[in-house]
């Protein structure tokens, strides 16, 4: 709370010290208070010419407050230990230097000169007031520059000039584009890389240059791409041009002990060979000689291939039995050959964990958990993962549902969770050459948890097979071949039973169930300039096997519904989609856009979503205006004829949420979040212990919840604490105007507080 409040002091006193921003600007200097650039160049906006400036003013937050100058401004003017502190925390204030506004116009020059306007003028003007000083710039484009023809003149090398053309629909430069210096520096790298490809071992995009003719032309320059051979030191020690030629690889070599600040002595370590491949090592050669062969994609006999090399790189760091990779080629005298020496250091094979919570939820029921986890990288000597962890918690009940419950006061869980993950695609009739394809990993799990409250005990155990793949570095891709979910309930109080088992939704969710399901997993991130798009989704089923099944062999049926051994098993669909898009405004400022929905759909077998795969709202993550759990379904007001919330009801089939959040960083490792929330969930049915929970197109835009807030993050880099406060806007349980909460807020009830780890979407 000290600390909390501390923070508290420093964020207002240094919005305060902000406004007097002058502070420790010298008599004879003024701070450089603000800059704008006038631009009639349409396709460069401010934002992107300011990063050629040599000058700009402190950060503001919320584009107002200069948080970082007025954390500063807190110190004073001696050497305290006081003050050096808040300088330290702070940044000085920019202080204006003509040298360095001339200095800006020459970049902006030279940068709109790269983009095509040869001809462009910049000019400024510096206004004074006071001890400030304000800096425009005035861009003016003129006419740019364009490409008229372009074509390869390669006359030395016939076999490079054909690779080229090959591929020459890719080409980045075309007849009518700005004369634009990164697109033609981007053309000779993706020249360079597709003769890397092809055998050009050596070959880089300095061999390669353009020749521009402007002559007789208006704002048009002419273009060809001509290659200088490649040099060779002789015998006698003389540089000489010599062409460029493709090299084949003639052996890839492993060394599986590879320590990098030791290097490599071939002369005292142990070797194999496996597969026509020697494997070089010191004592322990740690990882199967076929598992590096199997994420090896460098052959023998073939041209060299710088993209073979990079999947290499790529396959082999993914392991987790190894912690660094380096590969080298060596040219073989003067041929055409490579050898290929692949290093590999070990990683730590076994690691260990603990972790300690502490627990409360809105009705300050306090308690702890521990968490014991243990991992082993290399189990079998194949990079095989194994985790499994061990977690107890306890915690306190106050709450109203334990009062008239056999008196217990207390709930404890006790879960063991336990994986083992296979660096390779496991199926069977696949073939090598399949499985080499795609860099998959195969992952067998158990799992089993026992929760006993003074309500009922409740046992799950589950088991299942997944598979992970990647396609490239922006996608992810996740398939549950099968998992197998069993819940059972060895008690459940009658008290319990009497009072809020009545009714078949509630019923259903504390019942022995079998869950046999499957599904797929979909995750995209792509980061282009400086915006990150994220989406997200998810398709699930279960119990379609079992109930066709169970229809061809007539399995008995208890309450309309199928079971096998007296236990019901479950049919649903579930689907989930989440988006994400943050938008970069400048190195300390950004706002993301975050949009979800899922739908479940339960059919055939079941009446009911099962509790575990049903929505809630509220919370850190989702709707910050309301607490977890206790938000809608729809319009149903979540309290019982006691007054206590009820959270057995507050669950749905269906759920969304709309998110806006403007996240700015403030000094030291503080960062700030204004937000907006928009969502609810609904059922797909009209239960009697859910009035006004039922979706209905026509109805579910007036019953979409709002909220906003603001949130405090601190970024150790390593891990991000979030602190929220949501406040309630529009609550659609209540009724009339009492909806729309901007007056008489109630502490408890419009409030939110929420402590999380990591950033909510």
């Amino acid at each position: 709370m000290k600390f909390k409040i501390f923070c508290i002091f420093i964020v207002f006193a240094a919005i305060f010290s902000s406004c007097r921003p002058t502070k420790h600007v010298p008599k004879d200097k003024y701070l450089l208070n603000n800059v704008k650039i006038h631009s009639d160049v349409k396709n460069q906006t401010e934002q992107e010419l300011k990063r050629y400036l040599r000058q700009t003013p402190n950060s503001r937050s919320l584009g107002l407050f200069r948080l970082r100058l007025g954390v500063y401004n807190i110190s004073g003017r001696d050497s305290t230990k006081f003050n050096r502190f808040f300088q330290k925390l702070g940044d000085a204030p920019i202080i204006y230097d003509s040298i360095q506004t001339n200095r800006s116009v020459t970049e902006l020059k030279k940068y709109l000169s790269n983009k095509g306007y040869l001809d462009a003028t910049i000019d400024y003007e510096v206004f004074y007031r006071k001890r400030k000083v304000r800096v425009e710039y005035n861009v003016t484009g003129n006419r740019p520059y364009r490409v008229g023809s372009f074509y390869y003149n390669i006359r030395n090398n016939d076999t490079i000039l054909n690779i080229i053309r090959s591929d020459s629909s890719k080409t980045l430069v075309r007849k009518g584009m700005l004369f634009d210096a990164d697109v033609l520096n981007n053309e000779r790298q993706r020249i360079t890389t597709q003769l890397k490809n092809s055998g050009y071992y050596d070959f880089n995009r300095e061999y390669l240059r353009y020749r521009a003719d402007s002559l007789g032309q208006d704002h048009i320059i002419n273009l060809r791409m001509a290659m200088r051979n490649a040099t060779k030191t002789d015998t006698a020690g003389q540089t000489v041009n010599v062409p460029h030629r493709q090299y084949y690889v003639r052996k890839v070599h492993f060394y599986t002990t590879y320590d990098p600040i030791v290097g490599t002595d071939f002369s005292s370590i142990d070797s194999l060979t496996c597969r026509c491949h020697t494997f070089y090592f010191n004592g322990n050669i740690g990882i199967r000689p076929d598992i590096l062969l199997d994420n090896c994609y460098i052959e023998s006999g073939k041209l060299y291939n710088e993209s073979q090399v990079e999947k290499t790189y790529s396959a082999l760091n993914i392991l987790p039995a190894i912690k660094y990779v380096n590969i080298r080629m060596l040219e073989i005298g003067n041929s055409d050959t490579l050898d290929c020496f692949i290093s590999t250091s070990p990683a730590r094979p076994q690691q260990y964990s603990i972790d300690v919570e502490g627990t409360t939820n809105s009705d300050w029921d306090f308690g702890f958990a521990g968490i014991l986890g243990y991992q082993h990288k290399n189990l079998f000597r194949g990079s095989e993962t194994f985790k499994t962890s061990f977690r107890f918690a306890h915690e306190r009940l106050t709450t109203s549902m334990s009062e008239f419950l056999d008196n217990k006061n207390s709930s404890n869980e006790f879960g063991i969770e336990t994986s083992l993950t296979f660096p390779k695609f496991l199926f069977p009739f696949s073939s090598y050459d399949f499985r080499r394809k795609i860099r998959a990993s195969t992952e067998f799990n158990l799992q089993y948890n026992y929760h006993r409250r003074p309500e009922y005990g409740r046992t799950a155990a589950s088991a299942g097979v997944k598979y992970h793949w990647s396609q490239n570095k922006d996608m992810r891709h996740t398939v549950d071949l099968i998992n197998v979910n069993y819940i059972y309930l060895p008690y459940v109080s009658s008290a319990f039973r009497d009072e809020y088992l009545s009714d078949r939704f509630l019923k259903y969710s504390y019942e022995n169930q079998l869950i046999v399901s499957n599904g797929y997993s979909f995750y995209y991130n792509h980061k282009f300039l400086r915006d990150n798009i994220t989406a997200r989704a998810r398709i699930e089923s279960a119990g379609n096997t079992l109930y066709g099944i169970a229809k061809v062999f007539d399995f008995k049926k208890v309450d309309n519904s199928y079971t096998i051994g007296d236990i019901k098993f479950t049919q649903y669909i579930k689907t989930d989609l989440n988006f994400a898009y943050d938008k970069y405004i400048d190195y300390r400022n950004k706002i993301v856009y975050h949009a979800g929905i899922g739908i479940g759909v339960p059919y055939g077998n079941a009446s009911v979503l099962p509790f575990e795969k049903r929505y809630f709202a509220g919370g850190a993550n989702s709707m910050r205006g309301w607490n977890v759990r206790t938000l809608g379904p729809g319009v149903y007001k979540n309290k019982n004829e006691n007054g206590h919330i009820d959270y057995m009801n507050q669950s749905g089939d269906m759920k969304l949420d709309v998110n806006l959040e403007y996240r700015f960083k403030m000094f030291w490792v503080m960062e700030g979040a204004l937000f907006a929330d928009a969502g609810n969930i609904w059922t797909l049915t009209d239960y009697n212990t859910q009035p006004g929970g039922v979706f209905r197109f026509g109805e579910f835009l007036k019953q979409t919840a709002l909220s906003y807030g603001v949130g405090l993050r601190f970024d150790f880099n390593f891990f991000l604490v979030r602190v929220d406060m949501g406040v309630k806007t529009y609550n659609p349980a209540l009724d009339g105007k009492d909806k729309w909460r901007f007056k008489g807020l109630n502490w408890d009830d419009d409030f939110a507080f929420h402590f999380a780890i990591g950033y909510p979407f």
